[in-house]
């Protein structure tokens, strides 16, 4: 049965990791599991094998270590006694099972999954008890995630007596038949624009007797796994011509998977053959042997550019992190002033019988939701298109900088009686109060998404990392479970009749509540401008400065009631679009200004790069990097309560810390790698590496204080001394 992941399927994935797997959908297992042995005893010191046993429901499946195109890898997690050992999973080879137009690599009907277990060489129990959870997620039209805890008693033999096969050896034979075993055949892979080619000497292959070539890639992004896989002969072996995927554009350096063979075997019947190869750019050599360490090697930040930190988490975990992560997003100061405007908007409705607020609420979450849809649509555009991007990376275009401060400071002068949004805006207003607002509470939904990008706040990290290196289903989950999360406290209120009782009644106090409100929306285009300032210089002040008086202008005109509305509405429009037209190419064509580090004050630190932090741990000190953004007010909250302070400064002394800025205001080509390379997509980001070059940098926590930062300087030192 064909699976088609649509809108519904994805809102229906998410309420099922955000509510849990106690849904009616879920209250029948979908997959019987057990834990079983190859051996009926074991002996001291001699490995044994024992598996997860899955019996899946018709038409579900679970997933192989790369799930492919969505979903979630089995795992396990094992309690163990003492001097015990577990192996990782031996994976059997995977059937590609297609999903409407994706693909997924993983397991219908029944798998068993076999680790090896070594004893210690001595026991002293006559029975051992293994104990392990494990989850999976097994998908059909829905995805639902799984778990089971499981037990496995096995009698200690006496010394000597060889263990026998146990009433599951049959089936453990049969697995060991499927699991792919590595081969000595050369591998070579090279790219185009749009393919990625695999060549695999193994002239011996027939190709008489192979019906079918197939190759299952380790990891997900390098090849679409969806694409068709193209096979030709050659008197050396065999060629794969497979479609990039999403990550190719980044350069392959190695191609690891699983090539599979089908075999004919007689009239009737087929063998299918798993062999794992490794295959390496045509011309490469050892990189071991030949290569220098990379930039990236030499500070030391984790091998593999991002596949740490970022891909650490399951998709389940990354989404509750996304949900924790929304709800705090609405403490930052970056949002504050868009939630002042739906406290009004609430405030009216706090009189009524609430089908009002109710109905607010979800145009709120409606316009969260359809922001964050979006957003993922662009991000996914981006990295299809090999371009680097980040959270927050519409804040790297001085434009939008400019149109986002235009947008606040007419919202402002709303709030203060300049002009009427909602009521003279070329007829504009009647239509919006006849749909009871729900409009209005969309688009503020839409405007607090778009003011809550440049700000992050604990667990996004770690969340969005994982999604901006996972599938576009899996990003899409991700986001949505943050846009459920950031709406989630405007959206208790509206549908609470306790917590809306605690808002006061409408009456004269909300004219001055709200003209005071405008005062945090002047205060966001005083930022904004700041921000223009560092990206483009004094040409994006004057630029912004132009603007501004446009946006004044037209808000006079369209509050004005003097004339036509309509012609005051046109002009308005035209006004803003002049001022428009001749400050874009300003700011566009204008240099990004250079800064330099104070040298009078250590606390500015000096601009990063990767080769000065090489540089400064080569001379046996440890180095601090800042990557931050004039635009992150989160980044600029730290800076003033922990790292402009005198005990900073004082620790950067007392300790011989070298400290460097990564400012990522304007995009920056080595920044986003090195934020890459530590699973996050944006910034804040604290490293402070060891003078050491081996040993990889500590990651410090999105926000900071002084205790926190002079507590590692500290700590670093001491260890420091004791490796001496």
């Amino acid at each position: 049965m064909a699976i088609r992941y649509t809108a519904t399927t994805i809102l229906w994935a998410t309420i099922v990791a955000l509510i849990g797997p106690n849904l009616a959908v879920a209250q029948q297992p979908k997959v019987q599991a057990d834990l079983i042995s190859a051996v009926d005893h074991i002996q001291p010191g001699v490995p044994f094998t024992v598996g997860l046993s899955q019996r899946i429901t018709p038409h579900w499946h679970t997933y192989w270590k790369n799930p492919g195109d969505s979903g979630e890898p089995t795992r396990i997690e094992w309690s163990l006694p003492d001097g015990f050992k577990a192996s990782e999973i031996r994976w059997p080879v995977p059937d590609a099972i297609p999903v409407g137009p994706l693909v997924n690599y993983g397991y219908s009907d029944t798998v068993l999954l076999p680790v090896t277990i070594t004893p210690p060489e001595t026991l002293d129990t006559q029975s051992v008890e293994l104990t392990a959870k494990a989850n999976w997620l097994v998908c059909e039209q829905i995805c639902i995630p799984e778990s089971a805890e499981l037990k496995l008693i096995l009698p200690v033999a006496s010394a000597g007596e060889p263990p026998t096969p146990s009433e599951h050896a049959d089936h453990f034979a049969e697995t060991e038949r499927s699991i792919p075993t590595p081969a000595d055949w050369p591998a070579t892979v090279e790219q185009s624009s749009d393919t990625v080619t695999l060549k695999v000497a193994a002239p011996e292959l027939d190709p008489n007797r192979v019906t079918k070539v197939e190759f299952f890639p380790d990891t997900w992004g390098l090849v679409d796994h969806a694409g068709a896989q193209k096979v030709s002969w050659t008197d050396d072996g065999v060629t794969l011509s497979l479609k990039s995927g999403e990550l190719a554009s980044n350069g392959i350096k190695e191609l690891n998977g699983v090539l599979v063979l089908t075999e004919q075997i007689g009239n009737t019947q087929q063998a299918r053959h798993g062999f794992t190869i490794s295959a390496k750019p045509t011309g490469t050599q050892d990189i071991a042997a030949t290569d220098a360490a990379t930039p990236l090697q030499a500070i030391g930040t984790p091998s593999g550019e991002g596949d740490n930190t970022g891909t650490q988490i399951t998709i389940w975990q990354a989404m509750l992190f996304a949900l924790l992560g929304g709800i705090i997003l609405n403490l930052m100061p970056c949002v504050l002033p868009i939630l002042s405007l739906k406290t009004l908007s609430l405030a009216k409705h706090s009189g009524s019988g609430g089908s009002e607020a109710r109905r607010s609420g979800l145009a709120y979450l409606a316009g969260v939701l359809a922001s964050f849809a979006i957003l993922t649509g662009v991000l996914v555009a981006l990295r299809s298109a090999g371009l680097a991007f980040g959270w927050g990376f519409q804040f790297q275009s001085p434009v939008f900088v400019l149109a986002m401060a235009a947008l606040f400071l007419a919202l402002g002068l709303s709030l203060s009686g300049v002009f009427d949004i909602g009521g003279g805006a070329v007829g504009l207003g009647e239509g919006l109060t006849r749909k009871s607002g729900l409009t209005g509470s969309f688009f503020t939904g839409v405007l607090a998404t778009v003011a809550a990008t440049p700000c992050t706040a604990p667990f996004m990290g770690a969340a969005i990392g994982y999604a901006l290196t996972r599938p576009a289903l899996d990003m899409a989950l991700v986001l949505q479970a943050m846009g459920v999360g950031f709406a989630l406290p405007i959206l208790l209120i509206s549908l609470s009749p306790a917590a809306r009782r605690i808002i006061p009644k409408p009456g004269p106090w909300m004219d001055t509540f709200k003209q005071v409100l405008a005062f945090p929306l002047y205060a966001t285009v005083v930022w904004l401008v700041w921000v223009l300032s560092l990206q483009a210089g004094s040409d994006g002040v004057l630029s912004a400065g132009v603007t501004l008086i446009a946006v004044g202008f037209a808000a006079w005109l369209l509050g004005n009631r003097t004339g036509q509305p309509a012609l005051r509405g046109a002009l308005a429009v035209a006004v803003v679009g002049a001022a428009l037209v001749f400050t874009v190419p300003w700011i566009t064509s204008a240099e990004v200004p250079t800064t330099s580090a104070d040298k009078g004050d250590i606390t500015a630190g000096e601009p990063f790069s990767e080769e000065r932090v090489a540089e400064l741990r080569a001379s046996g000190r440890p180095v601090f990097v800042n990557f931050t953004a004039a635009w992150c007010i989160s980044c600029k909250v730290n800076e003033q309560v922990a790292l402009r302070t005198d005990g900073f400064r004082k620790a950067l002394t007392d300790h011989n810390v070298a400290y460097l800025k990564g400012d990522w205001t304007n995009q920056d080509e080595r920044i986003s790698r090195v934020l890459k390379a530590y699973g996050r997509a944006g910034v804040p980001l604290y490293l402070l590496y060891p003078a050491d070059p081996q040993k990889e940098a500590i990651v410090l926590p999105q926000l900071l204080t002084e205790a926190i930062v002079v507590r590692h300087f500290a700590e670093l030192n001491l260890a420091q001394a004791s490796n001496r």
